[in-house]
């Protein structure tokens, strides 16, 4: 993983990390936003580290909303994971009518934030995520308006748009990682090894 990403001046706060080296829920970053399912291991990056495996299906995380994830402002979101299949959109992170980070169907990484009703978000080129082996993926949107997507630490889309704070992550469905938040679709097909989400401090 990347060190602490800035956002201007005012760095960003780490508000949940997440490691599937084993089936209990935790929260590395201290802030109790565990994760709840998802609970078949399979090999990491490297031995002996293992990975959440989720089969494009129904497998999923769910995190709850907490104060550090309903709050507004940017976001950031880093992952470590692994894609098997394409076929459709598949969902790396979604947090419930706030933001939106994926791998789209032609391989493109695409990341969005939800404002006035509308998701406003941009895509790498086509063809971009490698299928069968291990990457780190990255979506920012700083609350001054810029996008950023990055592939192992690599700058592969940004754009500008005045659109103020990102919504914080809202109830019912809170934050789903692997999955769409209302129901099983875009499943993710692959594994996750690690989930990193920073939010603008408060």
């Amino acid at each position: 993983m990347t060190g602490p990403p800035t956002a201007g001046s005012a760095a960003f706060e780490l508000v949940l990390h997440h490691r599937y080296a084993n089936g209990e829920p935790h929260d590395l970053s201290g802030n109790g936003n565990l994760g709840f399912g998802a609970s078949r291991r399979v090999p990491g990056r490297q031995a002996p580290a293992s990975a959440a495996a989720f089969d494009g299906a129904t497998d999923r995380v769910y995190v709850p909303p907490s104060p550090t994830l309903t709050r507004p402002g940017g976001i950031r979101a880093e992952l470590v994971v692994k894609l098997d299949e394409l076929g459709q959109r598949r969902t790396l992170i979604e947090g419930y009518l706030s933001f939106a980070f994926g791998v789209e169907r032609d391989g493109s990484l695409g990341g969005s934030i939800y404002r006035a009703m509308v998701w406003n978000g941009m895509v790498s080129r086509p063809g971009l995520v490698p299928l069968h082996t291990w990457i780190t993926v990255t979506f920012q949107y700083t609350a001054d308006g810029v996008l950023a997507l990055a592939l192992d630490g690599e700058p592969v889309a940004a754009s500008y748009r005045q659109l103020g704070d990102a919504h914080g992550v809202a109830w019912p469905f809170g934050l789903s990682i692997g999955a769409w938040p209302d129901g099983d679709q875009r499943v993710w097909k692959g594994s996750i090894e690690e989930v990193m989400v920073w939010r603008s401090p408060q």
